[in-house]
């Protein structure tokens, strides 16, 4: 895991236009989001911006910076020949997808806590439920992790990642409650969108800081968000290519 996680971050820092799409499009993202929430009546719906902000930049964050990064890189790899070769190894399968993921679940991870205290700082709130949000953070790292490799499997190549990453990149923020929350939403969209993939781990993040959910709630969500998880990592299981595909 320490070495891929090096060679990848070697090869990240060669091009340095990485840090433009991974740094400053999510935070240019939540900016344009900031100014659309703003707009929103979201006292009249009992919510908090600053909790709202913070679940917003959470999942912006991950599908930008962790799951198109990560299907990207998952098909490159693939094209280049490096997944067959270090599958001659004795590394296993899993431990080949997550240590090459690692170096973008860092550089996610990193920037929520840093997006995180600094909106907490700004919007003066502080967590209420640290163990919701670090739930959050697992369960979210997990589903876009796996997200990512069962995307993989459906690109042939690496042109074609921008196509498949798509729906996610769009649909799932606004089912998810990302762009728009769902207390703003009728109560039978709200109620659907409840069990979308990203859904749980959303609450749990606004969750941490508002304290809303209960214990049960939360460990409900947390499952879950867990089975989304497991879902998409079984259909990586079975569909992922190891090898270009012809």
């Amino acid at each position: 895991m320490r070495a891929l996680f090096r060679i990848e971050w070697k090869l990240f820092n060669r091009i340095k236009a990485n840090y433009v799409f991974v740094l400053f499009v999510p935070l240019m993202i939540l900016m344009a989001m900031r100014f659309v929430q703003d707009q929103m009546d979201l006292a009249g719906h009992g919510l908090n911006p600053g909790p709202l902000m913070v679940s917003t930049a959470t999942g912006i964050l991950l599908i930008f910076s962790l799951y198109s990064s990560v299907t990207g890189l998952y098909v490159a790899r693939r094209e280049e020949l490096v997944l067959k070769r270090l599958r001659t190894g004795e590394v296993s399968d899993p431990v080949i997808l997550a240590g090459g993921a690692s170096m973008f679940i860092t550089i996610a991870v990193v920037q929520i806590l840093g997006v995180a205290a600094a909106l907490s700082a700004m919007y003066g709130v502080a967590p209420r439920q640290p163990l919701a949000a670090m739930a959050a953070l697992l369960t979210g790292v997990a589903l876009m992790t796996a997200m990512a490799a069962a995307t993989a499997a459906l690109c042939k190549n690496i042109e074609s990642v921008m196509v498949a990453t798509l729906p996610a990149i769009f649909v799932l923020p606004m089912i998810s409650g990302i762009y728009i929350p769902r207390e703003v939403l009728p109560d039978a969209a709200a109620d659907v969108l409840l069990f979308a993939p990203l859904s749980p781990t959303i609450d749990l993040v606004r969750s941490g800081w508002t304290g809303e959910l209960s214990v049960l709630q939360g460990v409900g969500r947390f499952v879950l968000a867990l089975a989304w998880a497991a879902l998409f990592a079984a259909i990586a299981a079975r569909r992922f290519r190891w090898e270009p595909r012809t």
